[in-house]
C-alpha cells in the first residue's frame, strides 16, 4: 500500500530538470521514533531503533548509527505442553553503523536502499522443566542465555516529505534467527536547507 501512495506522489510531483541534481538537504537527520515487526523460523520480534543520519553533500549516500532492541511478544503457553531445551522467549539489543543511498533526495517521495552492521547482545528463554506441586500448583525451571550477537540489516522502503519512513527490513544475525518484517520511522531534521 505504502508502494501505491509513493508512486502517486512521485507521478504527481512535477519532474526536475536532470541538469539540477537532487534537492540539498540538511546534513543531520535523527529516527527518534522507529517501530517494526518481523518474522522468522518460528520467532517474531517487536523492533524498535533509533539512529542518527549525515546526509553527504557530493554523493546520495548517508552515514550514521543505530540503537536497536528487539523482543519477542509474550505468549501464553502452556508449560505442560513444552519440551525440555524449548525457547519461549528472546531479545537482542544492538549497536552499530549504517548507510543508504537515497533516490531523489529531497523530492516529496524519495526512495531509498541500505544496510546497517550491528552487534551486541542477545538473550534466550530455555524452557528446562516444570512441576506440579501437592495442591496442583506448577513450578517453571528456566534457564535465560545469553550471548554475543552480530547482524546485517538490508533494508529498502521510501521518505515521504523528507521525514516520514516506510520500508522493509531484514535481519540476518548470528545466532540464526533470520527475521523480514515492515518498519516505519519518524525523524527529525534532513529537511531541505534553507536557500
Amino acid at each position: 500500500m505504502f508502494i501505491m501512495a509513493a508512486w502517486v506522489m512521485y507521478a504527481n510531483e512535477p519532474q526536475p530538470d536532470k541538469k539540477i541534481g537532487p534537492i540539498p538537504v540538511k546534513h543531520w537527520e535523527f529516527d527518534y521514533m522507529n517501530y517494526g515487526v518481523t518474522a522468522g523460523q518460528g520467532t517474531a520480534y517487536i523492533n524498535m531503533l533509533t539512529g542518527v543520519r549525515y546526509n553527504l553533500d557530493d554523493t546520495l549516500f548517508d552515514v550514521g548509527g543505530e540503537l536497536a532492541f528487539g523482543a519477542t511478544p509474550h505468549d501464553h503457553y502452556d508449560p505442560l505442553e513444552l519440551e525440555k531445551g524449548e525457547v519461549t522467549k528472546r531479545t537482542y539489543f544492538m549497536l552499530g553503523p549504517a548507510a543508504h543511498y537515497n533516490f531523489r533526495r529531497g523530492r516529496n517521495a524519495s526512495f531509498y536502499v541500505g544496510l546497517g552492521v550491528g552487534a551486541g547482545l542477545g538473550t534466550r528463554n530455555v524452557f528446562l522443566n516444570c512441576t506440579a506441586g501437592p495442591d496442583g500448583e506448577i513450578s517453571e525451571e528456566w534457564d535465560l542465555k545469553k550471548y554475543f550477537v552480530a547482524a546485517l540489516t538490508p533494508r529498502f522502503g521510501v521518505e515521504l516529505f523528507r521525514h516520514f519512513r516506510i520500508g522493509i527490513q531484514v535481519r540476518i544475525p548470528t545466532d540464526g534467527e533470520v527475521t523480514v518484517g515492515p518498519s516505519m520511522s519518524l525523524a527529525i531534521g534532513g529537511g531541505k536547507k534553507d536557500k
